[in-house]
């Protein structure tokens, strides 16, 4: 017999172990807000203009498009296929402007690795987590393209 909870939200009859549809667009619509917050208060104001620039979102999209959707990190890390939510800079653009759109300092991740990548640059040496990043970027093109796979 199923067993079955109440939403904190709109208190509906849901399944355990599942998410109740208000809270889900709740959560959606707090994080919205809460980036707005962070665009509008806390990040550098240059940066955010460029991140939501056409040319930006037509390099992320590139870029995503060239490694097939796939979070590299993770797929050079575990060998888990991961779809990428994002395009990170390996040096960010507060380092080095003039990288902002080079497709070569780009690497597709998920939120998940993304978080991971940076708590290792705050705990690790930056240098050290930037020169794998840039090793697991070449060593998926070798594995793809000796396969044949992808128009990398």
């Amino acid at each position: 017999m199923p067993i079955y909870k109440r939403c904190p939200r709109c208190h509906k009859r849901i399944l355990e172990g599942t998410t109740c549809p208000c809270l889900v667009q709740y959560r959606k619509a707090q994080k919205k807000e809460r980036n707005k917050d962070y665009d509008r208060y806390r990040r550098n104001k240059k940066n955010a203009e460029f991140y939501h620039s056409r040319a930006w979102q037509m390099t992320s999209d590139t870029v995503r498009a060239k490694y097939m959707y796939i979070d590299v990190y993770a797929f050079c890390k575990t060998g888990h296929v991961i779809p990428s939510d994002m395009v990170h800079h390996i040096v960010p653009i507060s380092q080095d402007w003039n990288k902002r759109l080079d497709v070569s300092d780009l690497i597709p991740l998920s939120n998940k690795s993304h978080a991971e990548i940076h708590a290792r640059m705050k705990k690790e040496d930056e240098n050290l987590v930037k020169r794998e990043l840039r090793v697991y970027l070449k060593e998926f093109e070798k594995k793809w393209i000796a396969n044949g796979v992808g128009d990398m």
